[in-house]
């Protein structure tokens, strides 16, 4: 039982990366596949359209980030944009880079950049929406209004 405790966060989200991830591929597939959207816009589309779906999902039901208010899904929102454009740099370029290295099909070297980047955006969720370090924002934002009280004196 306290194994299924320790590992929750990482198996849910595991279930919803492998959503998003199918919205990605499938997404992907549609656009450069059917439509014939060059790779690297494809795959930006792609991403846009399923980190918008990741974001509430980790959001909500991985770390059970409440939605308090409007102010602080967008801090959130930023965070987490920002973060995962870390990740679609290293997405397009894995793509481009590999799509015409090997001879594999682009869906297959899409399911592994999906395997990649999902690692790193798990981690990077974690310390957007994990509110067991909440303690610790809580002590800067206690810092920083005594520096502002102090400043006011």
């Amino acid at each position: 039982m306290n194994f299924l405790k320790k590992y929750r966060n990482f198996g849910v989200y595991c279930l919803f990366g492998f959503l998003a991830s199918l919205l990605n591929i499938g997404i992907f597939d549609l656009a450069h596949n059917d439509f014939h959207i060059p790779l690297w816009i494809a795959n930006t589309i792609a991403w846009f359209i399923s980190n918008f779906f990741s974001f509430f999902v980790t959001k909500l039901y991985v770390f059970k980030s409440a939605m308090e208010n409007f102010k602080k899904m967008l801090h959130e929102g930023i965070f987490f944009l920002v973060s995962r454009i870390f990740s679609l740099v290293f997405d397009d370029i894995f793509m481009i880079v590999a799509v015409f290295i090997f001879p594999w099909n682009n869906l297959i070297i899409k399911a592994i950049d999906q395997l990649i980047v999902g690692l790193f955006n798990y981690f990077s969720s974690k310390l957007i929406f994990n509110y067991q370090n909440r303690h610790l924002i809580e002590r800067l934002k206690n810092l920083k209004a005594k520096r502002k009280s102090r400043n006011e004196i």
